[in-house]
Parts: C-alpha cells; structure tokens; sequence
C-alpha cells in the first residue's frame, strides 16, 4: 500500500522509544537489518534516526544524541549525560514506567532487552509490580458536584448538549441516576424526560447547566453494558495496519483479531477489527482519522463511507479556500 503524506510524529516517536535501546546494545548494526526487524523502510529508518540525532537534553552538539548513519551502517554512542546515573523524582519515575510498557507493545519490541530490564528495576525501587495498575487523576468537572447532588435529590437538570451524530446542540431535560467515569471521560447516567428513556451523556458535551426546583420519582437501575440496546448497536469490521491500532483505544466496544492478512500489496498483516457504531457520522469521523491505514469491509453499504466522507472534506475546503489553492495542496 502507499502511503500518502507523512508519518504520525506520534508515530515515529513511539517506534523510536523501542529503536534506540535495542542500537544502544548493539552500537552497530545494518540499516537494512535494522529495517526489517522494525518492519519498516530503509527510508523510513534513516528518517526516524536522523530525528532522534537531533534530540538531546540541549541543543548544544555535546549534549545530543550519539547518533548517525554512514552509508550502510547506523552507529551509536552512550550520551555523556548517561555516563553517571540519574535522579527521577517518584512523579517522574511512575511516567517513565508507563510510557516505557506502552513502548513494549509495539512490534520489533525486544521482550528481554534493555528497555524490559530497566522498567523491572524501575519497578522494584518503586515497589509495584506488572499486575498493578496506574491510577491517573483526570481532574474533577465542575459540572460533576451539582449532578450528583440533583441525583441524589431526585432534581430535573437542563443543559445544552452537542450530538456528535447531528453536529448541534439541543436542550435536554434529564433526572440524573448516575455520574461516572470511564475511559477518560466523565458521563451521566439520566432518565430523559422527553424521551421517556435512560440516556447517558458525555460531561465535556454539556453546556449550561441548570438545577430546575422540581424532583421526578426515577427507579434506579443497573448500568447496562455500551450500546445494550439492539436500536442503537451497530457493528462494523475494518482491516487496520497494526501500528495505527492506537486510534481506536479510546473507544469501547472493540474486538480486535490476529493478524491474518493484507487488503493491498503490503508485506506486513494487518489486523481484523470489529468496531461497535452509534451513527454513521461517528464512523466517518474515525476513518478519517484512520486516513489510508484502515479498510471498511462490512456492512457493505458503508463500503464507499471512507470515499464519500474524504471527497465532502475536500470539497468543503475548496469552497473556503478556492479551487486553485485546494488543487495545490490537496493531491
């Protein structure tokens, strides 16, 4: 497949936390050794180290990285800032942990190299171990305390709330049930007074709310699992290239399948994926975050979705910008 436009600097700087412990053990090695075994182009490659060669705790030459290619062969030298050991404070210690096991994830990850090793040591000085989970403080939305207290009331609330699958913001009148978090963001749980049904609304979507001075009677219930309900489930499968997998770790309803094969000339497997949908309009939006690295194959009358959503961007930016500037910018 070819690949339009540059990498994700996401991308490149993920793979480039696993690339530089296993050069460091190695000091040197192939540039066409070290491309295969991190599945990318040799192009691609002297890129990713041509950028971490700019990196350094300054931009004095003496302080970047020991890094450069010649010819055929990538070499690597220990930084002097690495030549006595460093102090991490606890805070620092805990966001090295974790970005250095997402980093494992990746594929070309040596399981047992230098990166593995070090995290093990980093956890012992911290007393925690691989089965143990970080707990990440979100930070409280204002909106949450007036929505618990309207719940525990029994209270009618107001606000303004943007559908993802209209695009607008509608006024809803709720009694909240439940305020929660779950993945990264904050929710209530409501029953809807004009729907005369449970819904569940994202806190960062609300705007303008209000406490009305009446209370409504709401059986409490147990929250169901996302997208319960046969009217709003909707599945879809996609075939995405493995490194673009991140996209969609955000969002629940995901069931991903070994690799079992490529949907163009590519020589790396992508994956299978099933994806549970609440619109279309959510599902545009995620191809084209997916761009060219990912593949509607069911249901088959989303199959053009990706190809009708890309042409109405386009065509919305050429009516901003003009014809001949689209023409420039856009291949």
């Amino acid at each position: 497949m070819t690949r339009r436009g540059p990498r994700p600097i996401n991308i490149r700087l993920r793979r480039l936390l696993v690339m530089l412990p296993w050069l460091m053990e190695r000091e040197n090695v192939s540039t066409q050794e070290m491309a295969d075994h991190f599945l990318m182009s040799v192009d691609d490659l002297v890129a990713d180290l041509t950028l971490a060669s700019l990196c350094g705790v300054s931009q004095d030459p003496r302080d970047l990285i020991d890094l450069w290619v010649d010819e055929d062969e990538v070499h690597f030298g220990i930084p002097k800032y690495f030549d006595r050991p460093l102090r991490l404070t606890v805070t620092e210690a805990f966001s090295l942990v974790a970005s250095a096991a997402a980093a494992e994830q990746i594929p070309g990850a040596d399981a047992d190299g230098a990166l593995s090793r070090a995290i093990t040591k980093v956890q012992a000085v911290l007393a925690i171990d691989n089965d143990d989970s970080f707990a990440i403080d979100l930070g409280t939305p204002d909106t949450v305390a007036p929505l618990v207290d309207a719940a525990l009331g029994q209270q009618i609330v107001e606000f303004d709330y943007w559908s993802v699958a209209t695009g607008q913001s509608v006024r809803r009148r709720v009694v909240p049930i439940e305020v929660f978090a779950e993945r990264d963001h904050w929710y209530v749980r409501s029953f809807d007074t004009e729907a005369q049904a449970e819904r569940t609304f994202r806190l960062d979507r609300l705007d303008d709310l209000q406490t009305i001075k009446e209370s409504l009677a709401v059986a409490p219930s147990a929250r169901g699992e996302w997208f319960s309900s046969l009217q709003e489930r909707q599945v879809v499968t996609l075939e995405v290239d493995p490194s673009w997998l991140w996209v969609l770790e955000q969002y629940s309803g995901v069931a991903i399948s070994a690799p079992s094969g490529t949907p163009s000339s590519s020589s790396h497997s992508w994956v299978t994926v099933e994806v549970v949908v609440s619109s279309e309009r959510w599902l545009q939006r995620v191809l084209l975050r997916f761009g060219c690295h990912a593949r509607l194959v069911t249901p088959s009358e989303w199959a053009d979705l990706a190809g009708t959503t890309a042409e109405l961007v386009l065509a919305r930016y050429v009516a901003t910008k003009g014809t001949s500037s689209a023409g420039s910018m856009i291949p």
